[in-house]
C-alpha cells in the first residue's frame, strides 16, 4: 500500500465522491479511481460502493479508512518528534481544546507557557469533543483539553480542572421573565428559548441531560460558537448552559445570573486527555507549569 493510495482513499471518504477528492488533493478524479482501484486490487476486497451520484465505504474501506488516518497522523508526529531533537529548548505542542476552554483558558495558560518556553511552536486547534478526540486518536494532536472523553480505549486522563456547568440567563431579563425571586420552574424553563451549540459538542450534550432530566422540550436555537451564545444570553435571545469559566467575568459585573434548575448548577471537570503512547515532552512541561500555577488537579492514580 503506497501513501497516494490510502489518502486517495481518504478524501474519497471525506469529500463523498471521486470529484470531490480529486479537488481536494489537487490531482484528476481519474488518478483518484486509479489510485482506489489499485488498493482494492492489493487488499483482494472492494473497498467503495456507489450510492446514487456518491460513494460511500464498505465495511473493509470502514477498517481500512481508520488506519490510514492513523498512518497519516503517525508521519505528522515523526516529523514533528524528529525536529524537536534540533530544538530541545523548544519543542511542538500540538494540543485541542473545546470552545469554553479555547477561547477562556488557553490564550492565558499558553502566554505563560510561552514565556517560560519562548522557542515553543504552538499549533492550537478549537473544535468540538467528538472531533478533538478523533484527532488525538489518530495522531494529530498531542493533547486534548475537553469534558470527560468516556471509556475509549487507550486515552488516559493526565490532569483535571474542576467547573461548574449553569443556566445563564441575563441579569435584566431574567427578573422579567422569571420574577424578582429567579425561581425557575420546568414549566417556566420549558417555555423560554434555549440557546445550544451544534451536534457533537460537549455544551450541547451537557444541555440535552438538563432537557431529558426535566422531560420539557423548550425551542431551541442552534449557535457553533460559545461566545456568540454568551452574547445571545446578554442580549436576551434566551438561557443557556454554559461553564462557569465562561461568564466569571460576566457574573462578577452583574450582567449574567446563574439560575437554579433541576441538576444545575453542576460540578463538571476539564480534562487533559493524551493517547496510549502518554504525553511527549512538550506536554508533560505545559501539564507540570499549570499545575505548579494551581490551575490543574493531578488524578490521585497518577500521583
Amino acid at each position: 500500500m503506497t501513501r497516494t493510495q490510502l489518502r486517495s482513499l481518504v478524501a474519497v471518504f471525506e469529500a463523498g465522491s471521486v470529484a470531490g477528492a480529486a479537488h481536494r488533493l489537487v490531482v484528476s478524479a481519474a488518478a483518484v479511481s486509479a489510485a482506489v482501484a489499485s488498493l482494492e486490487r492489493e487488499v483482494g476486497v472492494k473497498l467503495l460502493e456507489r450510492v446514487g451520484r456518491g460513494v460511500r465505504l464498505t465495511p473493509a474501506g470502514e477498517v481500512l479508512v481508520d488506519y490510514a488516518r492513523r498512518i497519516e497522523g503517525l508521519e505528522e508526529e515523526a516529523l514533528v518528534r524528529v525536529h524537536e531533537l534540533a530544538d530541545a529548548a523548544g519543542g511542538v505542542l500540538r494540543i485541542g481544546a473545546v470552545a469554553t476552554v479555547g477561547e477562556e483558558l488557553l490564550p492565558r495558560w499558553l502566554s505563560v507557557f510561552r514565556s517560560a518556553r519562548p522557542k515553543a511552536s504552538v499549533h492550537l486547534e478549537v473544535a468540538n469533543k467528538a472531533r478533538l478526540l478523533e484527532r488525538l486518536r489518530t495522531h494529530r494532536l498531542d493533547l486534548v483539553i475537553a469534558g470527560r472523553p468516556g471509556h475509549e480505549a487507550g486515552l488516559r486522563i493526565v490532569a483535571t480542572r474542576p467547573h461548574e456547568l449553569l443556566l445563564c440567563a441575563a441579569a435584566g431579563w431574567a427578573r422579567e421573565w422569571f420574577g424578582p425571586s429567579l425561581e425557575v420552574t420546568p414549566e417556566t424553563a420549558s417555555a423560554v428559548t434555549w440557546l445550544v451549540r451544534e451536534e457533537g459538542s460537549g455544551t450541547r450534550a451537557s444541555a440535552e441531560e438538563v432537557l431529558s432530566a426535566l422531560d420539557i422540550h423548550p425551542p431551541s436555537l442552534t449557535i457553533g460558537s460559545n461566545l456568540a451564545i454568551k452574547r445571545g444570553v446578554e442580549l436576551g435571545l434566551g438561557v443557556a448552559v454554559l461553564s462557569s469559566d465562561l461568564v466569571a467575568r460576566e457574573r462578577e459585573q452583574g450582567e449574567i445570573l446563574s439560575l437554579a434548575l433541576g441538576p444545575l448548577p453542576s460540578v463538571r471537570r476539564w480534562c487533559l486527555v493524551v493517547g496510549p503512547e502518554g504525553p511527549p515532552e512538550p506536554v508533560r512541561a505545559f501539564v507540570a507549569q499549570l499545575q505548579a500555577m494551581g490551575e490543574l488537579e493531578i488524578p490521585p492514580a497518577l500521583t
